[in-house]
C-alpha cells in the first residue's frame, strides 16, 4: 500500500487515535466476550473474572534502532540478459549510455533452387553471401522518442559472455575477467546508421555488407556471429525488442538465383554506463543485475519509558509489546530518487519482502512466501523524494513477537529474523528503487496500531 505525503513528525512520536476509534474496539471487545461467554478468558486478559473496560487504540512509531538489528544492501542478482527488454541510450539524462548486443544462430545448412532448365529443386549447401540486412524490432509504446532518431549498428569483433558482459568486461566470470577493447562492445566493424521515425514503423533496418554477411555465415563461435545497437541521437532511451540476420545468398548450382535466409537471436544482453553498485545511505531495490535489501529484526516486546518509542504515549508506558496486542504492523519506507536520475524507475514497480529461510546463507539464502502475500504494482512517483511507501508485515510481526516471548507453538515453525526486500521478478530492467537509509532524515520507522485494554473485576 501507499501512503499520499504528509505533514512529518518528529520519530519516534505516538499518538493515540480519535476516542471513536477506541470506543469502538472498546465495543468490539465486549462484543467478542459476550459472544464466549463459556469459555475460560478474555484473548487480551490475564484475569478470566474481569472484563475489558476503558480500551485504548494507539499508532506508536518504533525507531529503525529499536527494531533492526542489521541492515545489508547486495547487488549482482541475475543477469541483464534476462532483463525482458534491451535498452539503447545515448547521453540520456545526462550520461547515461546503453547499447545492446545479439547474437545470431547458424543460417540453414542449404538452400532449395531451381538448376537452370530444370523444373525439380535441389539443395545447395555451397551458396555464398552476397549480402543481407540486420532487422532490428523497436518498441513503439514505452519510452519511444517523439521525434525521428537514428540507430546504428556495428559487428562485434570480440569474444563476450551473454550472461555477464558489462560496459567494462566482455567476460567477468569465476574463471577471469577479459575486458573490452573498448569499453561498450567495441571496437566494432561498422554496419552503418539507420533512421526510425516511431511514429511510422517498429523495425530499423541496416545494410549488411558482403563481408560481414560472410563472417557471419561461415563464423563457428557463436559470440561472433553477433551485433551491436546504439544510439546516435542523444537525449533518448528506447527499447528493442527483437533482431534477426537476413542474409542474401547466390546460388552455386544457379548463379542468377539470390536467396534470402535468416537467423534469429540465440542470445542478447545490453550494457550501459555508469553501472551503480550499493550505497551506504541508500536501501537500494531491483535493476540489472538486482539488489536486494537484508533487515535482520530485533522487535522490541517492551516499550521503556525513555524509549523514543514511548513519547506521547504518557502513562501507558512502559509498555509491553504483545502479538494480541497488534492490530496492524506496517514497514514504512521514504523513497528517495535513485542516482544517477536515469535509474529511478519509469513504470510500475513491484516489491516484495520475503524471510530468508536460511539466515547464515544471506544473501544467496532461499526465500519463504512474500509478505503480504500479493504485493501490489506500485507506481513510479512512490519512489520519488520524500514519498512513504508502507509494506503491511502484521502477520509477520504478531508470529515473531511470539517467538521472542516463547509464545509461539513449536510446531507452527521458528520464523526467520532476517527478511528480504526485493523485486518478485530479477531483474526487470536498469532502474532501482532507492529509499532513505538508517540514522538519516527519512529513515525506515515501524508503524504499530495496538489495542490496550484494562480489565474491571465482575461483582
Amino acid at each position: 500500500m501507499t501512503l499520499e505525503p504528509r505533514q512529518p513528525r518528529p520519530w519516534g512520536r505516538a499518538r493515540s487515535l480519535p476516542s471513536s476509534l477506541a470506543t469502538f474496539w472498546g465495543a468490539v471487545l465486549l462484543v467478542a466476550w459476550v459472544g464466549v461467554g463459556c469459555t475460560d478468558a478474555v484473548p487480551t486478559l490475564d484475569d478470566g473474572d474481569s472484563i475489558p473496560v476503558g480500551a485504548r487504540t494507539v499508532e506508536v512509531i518504533v525507531p529503525f534502532s529499536e527494531f533492526v538489528e542489521s541492515l545489508d544492501v547486495f547487488a549482482g542478482f541475475g543477469s541483464r540478459s534476462d532483463a525482458p527488454a534491451l535498452h539503447v541510450a545515448l547521453d540520456y539524462e545526462g550520461d547515461f549510455q546503453a547499447r545492446s548486443l545479439v547474437r545470431f544462430g547458424v543460417l540453414p545448412r542449404t538452400i532449395q533452387v531451381f538448376p537452370p532448365g530444370e523444373t525439380q529443386s535441389v539443395g545447395d549447401s555451397a551458396y555464398v553471401p552476397v549480402g543481407g540486412r540486420l532487422v532490428v524490432t523497436m518498441d513503439t509504446t514505452r519510452f519511444a522518442p517523439d521525434e525521428p532518431v537514428e540507430l546504428e549498428a556495428g559487428a562485434v569483433l570480440s569474444e563476450w559472455d551473454v550472461v555477464t558482459a558489462g560496459w567494462e568486461a566482455a567476460v567477468d566470470t569465476l574463471g577471469g575477467v577479459r575486458l573490452w577493447d573498448e569499453p561498450g562492445g567495441g571496437p566494432v566493424r561498422g554496419l552503418g546508421r539507420a533512421a526510425w521515425n516511431p511514429q511510422e514503423a517498429d523495425t530499423v533496418v541496416f545494410a549488411v555488407d558482403s563481408v560481414t554477411a560472410t563472417a557471419w555465415a561461415t563464423e563457428l563461435n557463436p559470440a561472433l556471429r553477433a551485433a551491436r545497437v546504439s544510439s546516435a541521437t542523444p537525449g533518448a532511451l528506447m527499447e528493442m525488442r527483437t533482431a534477426r540476420f537476413v542474409a542474401d545468398v547466390r546460388s552455386s548450382v544457379n548463379p542468377d538465383t539470390v536467396v534470402s535466409i535468416s537467423a534469429g537471436a540465440t542470445g542478447s544482453t545490453f550494457i550501459y554506463s555508469p553501472e551503480p553498485g550499493v550505497s551506504p545511505t541508500e536501501i537500494r531495490i531491483g535493476g540489472a543485475p538486482a539488489r536486494r535489501a537484508f533487515l535482520r529484526f530485533d522487535l522490541p516486546t517492551r516499550l521503556e519509558t525513555d524509549s523514543d518509542a514511548c513519547q506521547g504515549l504518557g502513562e501507558l508506558c512502559p509498555l509491553d509489546i504483545t502479538p494480541e496486542r497488534v492490530i496492524y504492523a506496517g514497514l514504512v519506507l521514504t523513497g528517495k530518487g535513485s542516482e544517477p536520475a536515469a535509474f529511478t524507475p519509469r513504470d510500475t514497480l513491484r516489491l516484495d519482502a520475503r524471510p530468508a529461510l536460511a539466515e547464515a546463507r544471506v544473501p544467496r539464502s532461499p526465500l519463504g512466501s512474500a509478505i503480504p502475500a500479493q504485493p501490489r504494482p506500485l507506481l513510479p512517483d512512490v519512489f520519488r523524494d520524500g514519498r512513504r511507501l508502507e509494506l503491511p508485515i502484521t502477520a509477520y510481526v504478531e508470529s515473531l513477537l511470539a517467538q521472542q516471548l516463547g509464545t509461539r507453538e513449536e510446531e507452527a515453525g521458528e520464523v526467520p529474523r532476517t527478511v528480504a526486500l526485493l523485486s518478485p521478478f530479477e531483474p526487470t530492467g536498469f532502474t532501482f528503487a532507492s529509499f532513505v537509509g538508517p540514522g538519516q532524515e527519512g529513515e525506515p520507522f515501524l508503524r504499530l496500531i495496538l489495542t490496550i485494554s484494562e480489565g474491571e473485576l465482575l461483582p
